[in-house]
């Protein structure tokens, strides 16, 4: 019985220092059956470690996808939580290190979309672009309640404030969002960190969205008209969906491909 999905995609992903940070904190996973990123949480220490740990592990659990579900997806997260967990208490240095999560899991059973945080996914489908997660911070709540306005929300003091991330905390992998969902031939998937989604406006993401024929030229022209206004690192994953079953080949970029440090414009 073969155990692949009947879905497969061909992606491209690129990660940036960006303009302005002294490392890379982001980190990704391209690959034809898993597009991962996650983000160091800013202002705590090991942030492009805790990105990378993240990636790597969760990426390294998924290999076997004979049953996945919802629980045992949510049991690998918490798996790869308490590896941060383990490393800030054998590195007292580390303790408190966290990172976002924001993944898209194709399995021969279904696709499930993993949300924690304020990393992003989009969907493209029918020439139409469409936020497929909420952030989880404090400027999103106050954006929900109707206190600030949008125009306001680059330049609010609150911006940058999570409810949640993935830290090592027991209680961590409840807040992690995992919901099935149903993929489309043709349907183009985005996932970014904030360095990108709080510094390129909607229309001119959705204009590369539906102009940019391939996957890694899309993520390459994403990092580029993004890069001169953005203030933090900058880590998009793009998949297309095709007909077919994946390889289970992929890449790491960001810090889990080892890039966390480097002078500025250093890409992978």
């Amino acid at each position: 019985m073969d155990l692949r999905p009947m879905h497969a995609l061909a992606v491209g992903g690129r990660s940036d220092i960006g303009p302005l940070r002294p490392n890379n904190q982001d980190s990704g996973h391209a690959g034809d059956d898993l597009l991962l990123v996650a983000d160091g949480v800013g202002g705590s220490p090991g942030g492009d470690l805790a990105s990378a740990l993240m990636v790597r592990t969760l990426t390294g659990l998924l290999r076997d996808r004979s049953d996945v579900s919802e629980a045992r997806l949510r049991d690998q997260v918490t798996l790869a939580n308490a590896r941060l967990a383990r490393t800030g208490r054998e590195h007292p240095a580390l303790k408190g290190m966290a990172t976002t999560l924001t993944g898209l899991v194709l399995t021969p059973e279904a696709t499930f979309l993993v949300h924690v945080g304020d990393s992003r996914a989009y969907r493209w489908r029918d020439g139409e672009l469409a936020q497929q997660t909420s952030d989880q911070s404090w400027i999103q709540v106050l954006l929900d309640q109707g206190l600030v306005d949008p125009a306001d929300v680059r330049h609010h003091p609150m911006r940058n404030m999570l409810l949640h991330s993935l830290s090592g905390a027991i209680s961590d992998p409840e807040s992690v969002q995992i919901a099935p969902i149903e993929l489309q031939h043709g349907d183009r998937w985005l996932l970014a960190t904030d360095g990108l989604t709080s510094y390129l406006p909607p229309d001119e993401l959705a204009e590369l969205m539906g102009r940019v024929n391939h996957p890694q030229d899309l993520a390459d022209d994403l990092v580029e008209q993004t890069w001169a206004r953005s203030k933090d690192n900058i880590t998009v994953v793009v998949g297309d969906v095709r007909a077919g079953r994946p390889a289970g080949r992929g890449r790491f970029i960001g810090a889990a491909a080892g890039a966390s440090t480097g002078p500025r414009r250093r890409v992978v």
